[in-house]
């Protein structure tokens, strides 16, 4: 994959998120669309998390013109998957059962997942 391509499909993982930016009344049921909000002067704010994604994939394509990247899926998941279980494992102080049942994974895997991202 070209530099320029690995540096823009970093973009991904950048985020100005705040904790604050969440409340308890704004949990989400495990059917609701994930909801995402980075600031408040963001007219996108309350836009799904789906929305986002979408809108990044497809200016990370107009920035490449025409080159094609190649393994864009395996790209995307490890930008999102990474934050997703540092976030989860800070949440519950590093408790793995905790983290695996929030996240719906089996204790191994998740154990698995740590490990490829260094976050044991």
């Amino acid at each position: 994959m070209a530099p320029h391509v690995q540096h823009n499909a970093n973009h991904f993982a950048k985020s100005s998120e705040h904790p604050a930016d969440y409340t308890k009344e704004n949990c989400l049921h495990p059917t609701q669309d994930v909801e995402y909000a980075p600031d408040n002067h963001n007219s996108h704010a309350q836009e799904p998390l789906r929305v986002h994604v979408e809108r990044v994939v497809r200016q990370y394509f107009s920035m490449l013109g025409d080159e094609m990247p190649t393994d864009l899926y395996e790209l995307i998941l490890r930008q999102v998957e990474e934050p997703l279980l540092s976030v989860v494992l800070e949440k519950t102080r590093g408790n793995q059962t905790k983290c695996a049942q929030i996240l719906g994974l089996n204790r191994g895997t998740l154990r698995k997942k740590l490990k490829t991202y260094d976050l044991m």
